[in-house]
């Protein structure tokens, strides 16, 4: 029979292919441009607005949480919109409120620089090897070469944070660098592995974050802490902190995981200095010096590297 929704009995082309390459590689872009924004603006607002990293994990799920409360009631509650009950909440726990506590509070210990380039290095490379152990997905030698490339840049840009500060407890806000990289590595593993949809995975992390963030949050500070808080400075965090990066970054993330697989996903994660060096410039003043920009180079190169030539050179090969 003849499909009456397109003349000629063809079927009406999708406008969007959401499982594309193409599309993977823009959700992967909104993380690497959205996680850097929030960086930047919770940065300005612990030096500016006096705001702690607890305030500002409670704002990102206060937000976050009710936003997609709504989603998780259409998805269906009771099987926890599909995922279950035990895959759910293992997911919440990887890349809920533990990377953020581990990641937040390493900066009580370290200096940024170190956070800045610990963390999404390790994560890069914890997340390949673990997908080459679990998911048996090998990086071919094009793609292992640009993430050398980009792990060289990071390198390059967190150098002087590296060297130039020093404290009897530093080596503890580097081992909760790692352990929040540990976090999100399996979260994205396991993400790719049980080919969990990325709309119902934030939204699972989400809603259960909000559930145990929020209850804990008050119980430890209380509403007066809250109270005393600037509004203003809230109500922008939780819109960027929430939204932003807790919503729609996480989501382009995880998307881009699913797409993409582990061990290109994981680059658009571990860019994430890089352009958190260029948004530094004009939001922070933050001038970074010969040797950074020169890192920003290399990193660059890496990624494109690791994302475009697999392909380019799949094609020269067919033809």
């Amino acid at each position: 029979m003849a499909n009456l929704a397109h003349p000629g009995g063809l079927a009406r082309p999708r406008l969007l292919n959401l499982n594309s390459v193409t599309a993977g590689v823009a959700a992967g872009c909104l993380m690497s441009l959205g996680a850097p924004l929030s960086f930047a603006a919770a940065r300005g607002a612990m030096l500016s607005d006096g705001l702690t990293p607890g305030d500002l994990i409670l704002v990102r799920y206060l937000v976050a949480g009710p936003l997609m409360l709504p989603v998780l009631v259409y998805f269906g509650v009771s099987g926890l919109a599909g995922l279950g009950w035990r895959r759910g909440i293992i997911l919440a726990v990887l890349g809920g409120p533990s990377f953020t506590l581990l990641q937040t509070a390493g900066l009580a210990y370290a200096p940024l620089a170190h956070g800045g380039v610990i963390t999404p290095t390790a994560v890069a490379i914890i997340s390949t090897v673990l997908a080459a152990a679990m998911l048996r997905e090998r990086p071919d030698s094009v793609r292992l070469a640009g993430s050398g490339l980009l792990i060289v840049g990071i390198a390059l840009i967190g150098w002087d944070g590296l060297r130039g500060v020093a404290g009897a407890k530093v080596w503890l806000g580097d081992f909760l660098f790692l352990a929040a990289a540990v976090t999100w590595a399996l979260f994205s593993v396991l993400v790719r592995c049980w080919r969990v949809d990325a709309l119902r995975a934030i939204t699972v992390v989400s809603v259960l974050s909000a559930a145990v963030t929020v209850p804990g949050y008050l119980a430890v500070f209380g509403t007066a802490h809250i109270i005393a808080l600037p509004r203003s400075a809230l109500l922008v965090q939780g819109l960027i902190q929430g939204g932003l990066h807790g919503i729609l970054a996480t989501l382009g993330f995880t998307h881009a995981i699913r797409v993409l697989g582990v061990s290109r996903g994981v680059i658009f994660a571990a860019v994430v200095p890089v352009i958190s060096v260029l948004m530094g410039i004009p939001l922070l003043h933050e001038n970074p010096s010969l040797q950074q920009w020169f890192g920003v180079g290399v990193a660059t190169t890496g990624l494109l590297a690791a994302i475009l030539l697999p392909g380019l050179l799949g094609r020269v090969a067919s033809v």
